[in-house]
């Protein structure tokens, strides 16, 4: 394992993270409104029904030198919380944590009541971790429900926070490049932040890249291989005929996000054993990667056989019945004419 920088917090993290941690694969809330509640706790019966795998997954990347471990729903950290108390690792590693939505939620509450609900995020989190710190606590930053008032508020609470030493870091998660860097060019308040970047999606290398190294923020990359269709891995367009070399598509896929060096931690969505050694796999392996790979699975994507293979995603029985998620975008991006 290589490990990095994480900017101006000073932690030492690998270069691969293990993100996606969670107890069951399900539609995102928002694409699909109606299909799930963003924040639903699974019960502990539910979850030790099926923890033993998931513990398993978290003591071999601890063991192949994996320690940036990130959750985003509810149900993932308290899913890690078990792993890692299990394990007896919760000091070994970083682990980072996400509310979503904050500025909604203060926005939908009186001013009297918004530190109430900014400690709640937080202890929310550190009760399903079962840890009493986050080393970094990520605040979802889309541009929808933004109110000035409320976010100066919600960082300045989070900096008491921090002070205390529950949180070791602020961090910002979103998709949305130019809002996040504005934020970052007039506060300067986030010690890391997550987006996507990835062969489809390389805005970040201009949008936020130079601003962070300026700044000394640490950089997490989500969505390695979901693209150019939210929720699908490119790896299910990549055409048979393209020379992938040494590599695997999903390995040349990392390999290229890591060759910026602003790029502190990939954390690709993670749920088998199968699929972390796949990514691990990548640092035993020193050639050139072939980046015709990942052009010709952009183009196949994109193209009319890629519209046929979203098709056959939606039809395919053993997909349906063991990725029902993969199914379920596959119908939406064809809902949408096959625009990513």
């Amino acid at each position: 394992m290589k490990y990095r920088i994480l900017g101006r917090t000073g932690m030492k993290v690998s270069e691969l993270g293990l993100g996606g941690h969670e107890y069951e694969r399900f539609l995102n809330p928002v694409h699909f409104p109606g299909e799930r509640k963003p924040e639903e706790e699974v019960s502990q019966d539910v979850l030790m029904a099926t923890q033993g795998p998931r513990n398993e997954l978290v003591k071999r990347a601890i063991e192949a030198g994996v320690n940036y471990f990130d959750t985003t729903l509810i149900e993932e950290a308290q899913s890690l919380g078990v792993a890692l108390k299990t394990l007896g690792k919760r000091r070994a590693v970083h682990v980072a944590a996400e509310t979503l939505w904050p500025l909604k939620v203060l926005g939908g509450l009186p001013r009297s009541k918004w530190r109430d609900a900014v400690l709640e995020m937080v202890e929310s989190r550190l009760k399903a971790l079962q840890t009493d710190y986050i080393d970094v606590f990520n605040v979802h930053m889309p541009e929808e429900g933004y109110s000035r008032k409320a976010f100066e508020f919600l960082i300045e609470t989070l900096k008491e926070i921090k002070a205390e030493g529950r949180i070791r870091a602020i961090g910002a998660a979103t998709h949305e490049l130019n809002f996040l860097a504005e934020l970052m060019r007039k506060y300067d308040c986030f010690d890391s932040i997550m987006v996507p970047y990835n062969y489809h999606r390389q805005e970040a290398r201009k949008i936020l890249f130079p601003l962070c190294k300026m700044l000394d923020v640490g950089v997490v990359v989500m969505k390695p291989f979901c693209w150019p269709y939210y929720g699908i891995s490119f790896t299910y367009f990549c055409p048979a005929d393209v020379d992938t070399g040494e590599y695997t598509p999903s390995q040349i896929s990392l390999k290229w996000i890591l060759r910026s060096p602003e790029v502190s931690t990939v954390v690709p969505g993670t749920n088998s054993i199968k699929e972390l050694e796949d990514n691990l796999g990548v640092f035993a392996k020193e050639g050139k990667i072939n980046e015709e790979v990942l052009k010709r699975s952009l183009e196949f994507a994109l193209s009319p056989e890629g519209k046929a293979k979203l098709k056959e995603l939606c039809e395919n029985e053993e997909i349906a019945r063991t990725r029902a998620y993969i199914r379920g975008y596959a119908k939406k991006a064809l809902e949408a004419g096959g625009d990513c």
